[in-house]
């Protein structure tokens, strides 16, 4: 990631991924804000297919696997998680994929029920000074979508948005 090879994940309730040592929570934050990428303050070392704060104690689940059926990949994936009250009825499906060869990453939407402006899409490095911002219109207003980046040696890029949901 960034170039920096990792062993360990950790995946947050505040739909993001965190690489490296420590447990990537950010107690401090303010988790339901949409700070674009990239940015210094914490949490960093991220991969963000959808951060928000949405309410797993309220419904859905989290899952992840390894999948090794070439690209080898690690998928997470957020089920029918629900927004926050008042809208706790609205519920939110999406994936992100890790490819360890190519080192590229696909965010792939089923159904969102968020708004444009209430959430932040991309990545970012360790100390937040470099990172690839994507832009959420069309993600959330529109059908599944998937969002693919890989990194370039210096920054990832999006190299390809399709219609193929999860």
């Amino acid at each position: 990631f960034f170039g920096i090879d990792y062993t360990t994940t950790f995946i947050s309730s505040k739909e993001y991924l965190s690489l490296g040592d420590g447990d990537g929570e950010c107690p401090n934050c303010i988790e339901e804000s949409a700070d674009p990428f990239p940015d210094p303050a914490d949490p960093n070392n991220m991969i963000s297919p959808l951060w928000n704060d949405l309410d797993l104690t309220a419904g859905g689940n989290i899952t992840y696997k390894y999948v090794m059926d070439m690209p080898d990949k690690f998928v997470t994936q957020w089920t029918e998680v629900p927004e926050n009250a008042p809208f706790e009825d609205d519920t939110n499906t999406f994936q992100v994929a890790l490819y360890f060869e190519s080192g590229c990453i696909e965010f792939r939407y089923k159904s969102l029920t968020l708004r444009p402006g209430q959430i932040s899409i991309g990545v970012e490095n360790s100390d937040g000074t470099e990172g690839r911002n994507i832009p959420t219109d069309g993600i959330v207003e529109g059908s599944p979508t998937c969002v693919r980046l890989c990194y370039d040696g210096t920054n990832y890029d999006v190299v390809d948005v399709t219609g193929d949901p999860l």
